[in-house]
């Protein structure tokens, strides 16, 4: 009798043991490896869709800098303030490196409207007349926005003119903080 009993619990046994292996080890650890694919694919498309940018745009922080001296550029071109005295230091750098002699400077008041301030800045110079239009297309072509508002000359002796130049500087306007305000 023992006998009988024996045969068919080994199988029995032997069944329970296989249905708990493949239940909570087999399936599990299926389980894991479709995750661990599924994730390898996805981090595999990310590294390709990284190779994709990188020779799209070959060396990013050059793309980056790039647009950052763009961007520079444009916001100094109509500075935040009028900043006549950095104008003045390009003038005078111009003139040193254009052969220009500056006899004089005069700043004009300071004009505000509603979406930019300007000022007229009058320099008298003395020189020859193609360092004089050297001089002028350097300051126009300047880094910042500047109106060339009048010209005179005359000759002074030989192959040198006097002139007299009013440039118009412009800048942002002014913000009033009264506006700003919520309230």
């Amino acid at each position: 009798m023992r006998d009988n009993f024996f045969l068919p619990t080994t199988i029995i046994l032997c069944v329970i043991i296989f249905v708990g292996w493949h239940q909570f080890f087999y399936t599990t650890t299926q389980r894991e490896i479709l995750n661990m694919e599924l994730e390898t694919r996805r981090l595999r498309e990310i590294e390709r869709e990284i190779s994709e940018l990188k020779a799209r745009h070959e060396n990013l922080s050059a793309f980056v800098e790039t647009k950052e001296f763009e961007l520079d550029a444009a916001r100094n071109f109509l500075p935040s303030t009028i900043a006549q005295d950095k104008f003045i230091d390009e003038l005078y750098r111009t003139a040193e490196f254009r052969s220009v002699r500056i006899i004089s400077i005069q700043t004009g008041e300071v004009i505000s409207a509603e979406k930019f301030q300007s000022q007229v800045i009058t320099v008298n110079v003395e020189t020859d007349y193609i360092s004089l239009l050297n001089f002028i297309r350097e300051l126009l072509d300047g880094s910042r926005l500047i109106n060339l508002e009048n010209f005179s000359a005359e000759s002074v002796s030989g192959k040198i003119i006097s002139c007299e130049l009013s440039f118009k500087i412009f800048a942002e306007p002014i913000k009033n903080p009264a506006n700003n305000q919520t309230g």
